[in-house]
């Protein structure tokens, strides 16, 4: 899917790109660069035009360290709850790279875009850390423990440390639609943009192990529980400062 997603993409702006050699439009002919901020966090991008009707982008979001702190239940192998919780970190850090080739319907009388592609990287969303003196103790005793995080169980090692996490796919179509001209007619514009990456379910994993197996009989109802069941899509929301180069 990807590889044929790229071909796609290639092909189509190569032929575009020939097409518009001998007019205004064109890859390099056209220029800009935006700086944005949003629920991907903050980015930067280059963007060129290929014809009046079409718009290439490249670019970089980066995600700030962002955390929240909660608790989590214990459980080991045996099937036995353990009394207490672990103080856990979730993490939103992450850094993402986009392609995205934007459709201007109606370019003489309104900035109003359709924009797709996709992202990659930042697969990784949420990185969940956490230690106990308690059950290290029992770890170190022969008990096999881990906090619960849904339906699943990231292990607790001998030292009391716990890390992983939650991930998607590290490829992810994206489709938005916005207002504001990728390549602003003056010097400086500003530009709106609401759309979604597709991520599909995201999927818990542990450090050294990788994805873990959703645990059989377990009923939970907390809300990791709860976001990672129903967060199939990322939302995106993001507002750019764009400027023109060429």
């Amino acid at each position: 899917m990807r590889k044929g997603f790229l071909a796609l993409c290639l092909a189509l702006f190569t032929a575009i790109s020939v097409s518009a050699q001998e007019s205004k439009y064109g890859i390099a002919n056209r220029v800009g660069v935006g700086v944005s901020a949003g629920t991907e966090g903050v980015g930067f991008d280059l963007s060129t035009c290929l014809t009046k009707y079409l718009s290439v982008r490249a670019g970089l979001d980066l995600m700030p360290d962002f955390s929240i702190n909660t608790d989590a239940n214990v459980s080991g192998d045996d099937g036995m709850d353990y009394s207490g919780t672990v103080d856990i970190k979730g993490a939103l850090k992450r850094t993402q790279l986009s392609f995205k080739l934007d459709c201007y319907p109606f370019p003489n009388s309104s900035s109003f875009f359709l924009t797709a592609g996709a992202v990659f990287g930042g697969d990784k969303v949420i990185k969940i850390t956490g230690h106990s003196d308690e059950f290290a103790a029992l770890v170190a005793m022969g008990n096999e423990l881990g906090i619960e995080i849904g339906d699943y169980r990231i292990p607790i090692d001998k030292n009391g440390n716990v890390a992983g996490g939650v991930k998607v796919s590290g490829f992810r179509p994206y489709f938005g639609l916005g207002f504001g001209r990728l390549i602003p007619k003056k010097r400086i514009g500003f530009r709106f943009e609401l759309g979604a990456q597709i991520h599909g379910k995201p999927k818990v994993y542990a450090d050294g192990i990788g994805d873990l197996n959703e645990l059989l009989g377990q009923d939970s109802d907390d809300d990791v529980s709860k976001l990672i069941d129903k967060l199939t899509v990322y939302p995106v929301l993001k507002f750019s400062l764009r400027g023109r180069i060429l």
